[in-house]
């Protein structure tokens, strides 16, 4: 079972993928910086969840976290995605479709090249749709089927996602990212 982190990081090389962007060879996705969105998701949670935002984003600032590496990112991260796997629910092996997208997002070890096979993949399914509407549909199953059948869920209010919109502004990329984790129930 893959970690939360690994799950957020294919989700955003999914969402980037969809957009037609390409992952570099190191993980990167321009836009798409787990690094201000773990804090901004956090930060606006409240009680205990805005604290660790708060110290997420004062630990990143003052460069005590590894960006590489993400420090205790991983961590925060598992405060916000639950996975549980579902039994007798999808293999995690490579399919066709939205479900295959969904096996290797959470297949992934984080790696750039993990990373970029999603984006890759992402990036082919976008191509057979028409137009932005069917596009977020893509990911708006992609979610679901994250939570179907692999047990992913988000555990965020509403407001946690409002929080985002500062950190990725409104470009498409970051619609898609956060259509995905809409639809994680």
């Amino acid at each position: 079972m893959a970690s939360s982190l690994n799950v957020l990081s294919g989700i955003a090389a999914a969402a980037a993928g969809l957009a037609g962007e390409k992952v570099s060879k190191n993980g990167a996705i321009p836009g798409l910086d787990l690094t201000a969105i773990l804090p901004a998701l956090l930060g606006k949670t409240g009680g205990a969840a805005g604290i660790a935002g708060a110290l997420a984003s004062a630990a990143l600032k003052s460069g005590v976290l590894n960006n590489s590496k993400m420090g205790d990112l991983a961590g925060l991260a598992g405060s916000l995605l639950s996975l549980t796997k579902k039994t007798g629910t999808g293999k995690q092996t490579a399919a066709e479709g939205i479900a295959g997208l969904a096996a290797a997002v959470v297949g992934s070890s984080g790696s750039g090249a993990d990373l970029g096979s999603i984006a890759s993949l992402a990036s082919k399914l976008a191509k057979t749709a028409k137009g932005d509407k069917e596009l977020n549909g893509m990911a708006s199953e992609l979610g679901k089927t994250l939570s179907g059948s692999f047990g992913v869920s988000f555990n965020a209010p509403g407001t946690a996602l409002k929080a985002l919109d500062k950190v990725l502004g409104n470009d498409t990329k970051g619609e898609l990212f956060k259509s995905v984790l809409k639809s994680l129930s």
